[in-house]
């Protein structure tokens, strides 16, 4: 484990990446929603350099919010949402989106080794010992 702002550029050498960064709950991502799309977005940049120069295979966890509001359920892969970009949900949405293309931009080309995963609706518990 290391402790590092995920904005910052990162010097490392791994194996893989597994992008994950980004508060998901609404109460945590619009308490400050500008440093909420940086994450998503400075973070993508920084992961997909890493993985870019060392040549792996990088994860991103995405979210079904990249949808916006949908006017179809459920939402098949090829439809491409109805979004309010400037709402103040915004900031996790299209950061999100932003996310996605650069992946898939890096992907065409870079040849960069993407997974883009839209994770919806779950529901985790724990219990400190």
């Amino acid at each position: 484990m290391i402790r590092h702002d995920i904005c910052q550029p990162l010097y490392i050498e791994v194996d893989e990446i597994y992008n994950l960064a980004c508060p998901a709950s609404p109460i945590h991502y619009q308490f400050d929603p500008v440093q909420t799309t940086k994450v998503n977005v400075l973070d993508s940049i920084n992961m997909l350099g890493l993985a870019k120069r060392l040549k792996i295979r990088i994860f991103q966890a995405s979210t079904s919010e990249v949808y916006g509001d949908p006017d179809v359920h459920p939402q098949p892969e090829g439809y491409w949402g109805n979004v309010n970009p400037i709402g103040p949900r915004a900031c996790y949405d299209e950061g999100k989106r932003c996310a996605e293309t650069l992946f898939f931009d890096y992907y065409r080309q870079h040849d960069t080794d993407i997974k883009v995963l839209r994770i919806f609706n779950t529901y985790a518990h724990y219990q400190a010992i």
